[in-house]
């Protein structure tokens, strides 16, 4: 395989092996338009990476190139220090140490559940004892006689997740698997993918549109925008430090407020804020734009005024309020769930200490 597809070893520090899947300067269009432009970023083995973005921003496309499933065009994809693909050096997918689940698991319906995790494995000796591990490690063990359509959705992913398992790949690649789910089943299925993909020193990448997901899932997170990585880091980093208003905005449901400097704070359509409000470094520019999170602010009623609560929502051990401002602005907010709240009421908005992030507004 080395010699038909030129794999060739990178240069590696003596005694140091770069155990990692490398994009680099990753661009693809389809038709002439772009789908991915000079994307670079590194899945660490031992590590669950996560690719997040909204649908048709290039994460699929990432995951296809990597996979082999479509020839790469501009860059290239480089395996514990080897080059995986270059444009016109690229082996097919059954050429790679990738295992694949994907949003639909595409299980053999004439196959049992142990045929199906044990499609990849037909020489290998120790066959019988791979497909009864794999079984146990994700509760399966009770439904290696049984087919595909006798099983729940849930079931069946796990199914898919375990074939993809089964060979030991080198990278496990994963395409939305949890989004036609309930979210009872979603939710449980996270945790058992993250054990399984844990115990295992592989490296693994996962392709959601979904920030809980990643957030519950991810060891690392690249945020991706219209074909770019806006972001990287660990799920803590992100949510704490978010590059950009849009980034901050997809955790933690905070919403976008107008402001500007003004003597004794940062001027709002809630009202006037103290500076130390800001977190980290505060922009020089006049106008700001302020991603403001529900656990950002306190409310407290006052007797008159044009701020006012327009809705009341439970949100388990507290309330949120959505707060409305004269100008038509709205956030929501975070207020114990014993205070007597009612649409209607006006209220004072007051922010935090560092609990506002403030970008430069226009």
């Amino acid at each position: 395989m080395a010699e038909r597809y030129h794999i060739k070893t990178g240069y590696q520090e003596p005694g140091r092996r770069p155990l990692a899947l490398e994009f680099i300067d990753i661009s693809h269009a389809y038709g002439g338009r772009p789908a991915v432009s000079d994307v670079s970023f590194v899945a660490e083995t031992g590590d669950i990476t996560c690719l997040l973005g909204p649908s048709g921003c290039g994460k699929t496309t990432l995951l296809r190139l990597a996979a082999g499933l479509i020839d790469l065009q501009q860059g290239e994809l480089r395996l514990d220090g080897g080059a995986l693909a270059t444009p016109g050096n690229a082996p097919p997918p059954e050429a790679r140490d990738i295992g694949l689940v994907f949003q639909e698991g595409a299980l053999f319906p004439h196959m049992t559940v142990a045929r199906n995790v044990g499609f990849g494995l037909e020489m290998r000796p120790d066959k019988a004892a791979v497909i009864e591990g794999v079984l146990r490690q994700l509760g399966l063990e009770d439904y290696g006689e049984r087919y595909p359509h006798t099983l729940s959705g849930g079931q069946q992913q796990r199914v898919a997740l375990g074939r993809a398992l089964a060979p030991a790949p080198r990278v496990l690649l994963l395409d939305e698997p949890f989004a036609n789910l309930d979210i009872l089943r979603r939710r449980a299925l996270r945790q058992e993918t993250r054990r399984a993909l844990k115990a295992r020193e592989s490296i693994a990448i996962l392709v959601t549109h979904d920030p809980d997901e990643a957030m519950e899932v991810a060891d690392r997170i690249a945020v991706m925008e219209n074909g770019r990585i806006v972001q990287t880091g660990a799920p803590a980093e992100i949510y704490d430090a978010p590059a950009s208003i849009g980034v901050g905005a997809m955790f933690g449901g905070g919403a976008s407020v107008r402001g500007r400097w003004q003597a004794g704070g940062v001027e709002t359509p809630f009202g006037l804020w103290a500076p130390e409000c800001v977190a980290g470094a505060a922009p020089v520019s006049a106008a700001l734009d302020l991603l403001v999170r529900p656990d950002a602010v306190d409310v407290s009623p006052v007797s008159e005024g044009e701020v006012r609560v327009e809705d009341v929502r439970l949100a388990g051990a507290a309330q949120k309020l959505l707060v409305g401002a004269p100008t038509g602005e709205r956030l929501w907010a975070q207020a114990p769930r014993e205070a007597p709240f009612a649409v209607g009421d006006s209220v004072k908005v007051s922010a935090k200490p560092g609990a506002v992030f403030a970008f430069a507004g226009e």
